[in-house]
């Protein structure tokens, strides 16, 4: 019989929170370099077709959005600098906050990060579990602590360790702010989301200016898309700390900017209204926790109550 502690898991609960959010400066995540159109612009922001229903009328509308990936990573790459986790290198050339096996921990020495030490930051590191961890061999690892005697560090890995907590969904133009263009003008076209922004770059040696008109996102645009935090039977003990970083990003996108140019000005941006609701996988049944926060500061005074309505919902006990 293996020695190796046995892995189970179980979704208990997934928060689910909708969320409402609007440009304040333009707001610019690149497609690239535009198409060339004369007198358009050299940049443009991501953008898809989607069909909004408007006057009971199905309409195609070429609209632009907010990647999960863009909002989700600029989230994490906030709350890990404000929480100052330590940086690390494969090549002692590019240095980041992926936490890996083997990986350079220091610039002046040869100092790898070992199994004990990487298990250990994996157990008390949240974010990492919370926002997702890169693939790491479980039973090379397992192994190596064996080696050491510290196959309880393994069985401490075990209680905690679980998939991606945190989904980040795309986040496209709001139905009513669509339909708002719609009743005004019997037609939405793509520029009515957009505005075009005329730069100058400056050589420093030579003096010479160069042009370039921006497309993005114009300010009084509201997204909205879904962020959902999977509670498990592993993470519920971490709940208030995990909905606590959530918070946190939020409000760190709001007081920095999101996308690109954010030094310049552009992507300043505010969540406006969060609607909260918990689903329950084994019911397969979902009810509004709170139909309406109107700010994340709202959100961030009611993360206790919140958490301890969820975890009473998994017990049966009333709150």
């Amino acid at each position: 019989m293996s020695s190796q502690p046995s892995i189970s898991l179980k979704l208990e609960k997934i928060i689910r929170f909708k969320v409402y959010l609007q440009t304040i400066t333009g707001l610019l995540i690149s497609a690239g370099k535009a198409l060339g159109r004369i007198g358009g612009a050299d940049t443009e922001p991501m953008s898809i077709e989607r069909t909004y229903t408007c006057r009971n009328k199905s309409i195609k509308v070429r609209v632009p959005y907010i990647p999960g990936s863009s909002l989700k990573g600029r989230m994490r790459s906030l709350l890990e600098i404000a929480l100052g986790l330590p940086l690390y290198s494969s090549d002692k050339k590019i240095w980041s906050h992926t936490l890996a096996r083997n990986v350079y921990v220091n610039l002046s020495s040869e100092d790898k990060l070992n199994s004990v030490d990487f298990v250990n930051t994996l157990i008390k590191t949240d974010l990492d579990r919370m926002f997702g961890y890169g693939a790491f061999p479980l039973n090379e690892v397992f192994d190596e602590l064996k080696k050491e005697n510290k196959t309880q560090l393994m069985t401490s890995l075990f209680t905690v360790l679980s998939p991606t907590s945190l989904l980040v969904e795309d986040l496209f133009p709001e139905e009513t702010y669509v339909c708002n263009i719609y009743e005004e003008n019997d037609l939405v076209t793509f520029d009515d989301f957009i505005e075009d922004k005329n730069e100058n770059r400056i050589d420093r040696v030579t003096s010479a200016a160069d042009h370039r008109t921006i497309g993005r996102v114009k300010p009084g645009v509201t997204f909205t898309g879904t962020l959902s935090l999977l509670v498990f039977d592993k993470n519920s003990s971490k709940l208030k700390d995990y909905l606590e970083l959530l918070v946190k990003g939020m409000v760190l996108i709001e007081k920095t900017y999101l996308g690109a140019a954010g030094s310049r000005g552009y992507g300043r941006v505010k969540f406006t209204k969060l609607i909260v609701s918990i689903y329950d996988p084994a019911k397969m049944s979902e009810t509004v926790y709170k139909e309406e926060f109107k700010s994340v500061e709202e959100l961030s005074k009611d993360i206790e109550n919140l958490a301890k309505s969820v975890t009473s919902q998994q017990t049966g006990v009333k709150s």
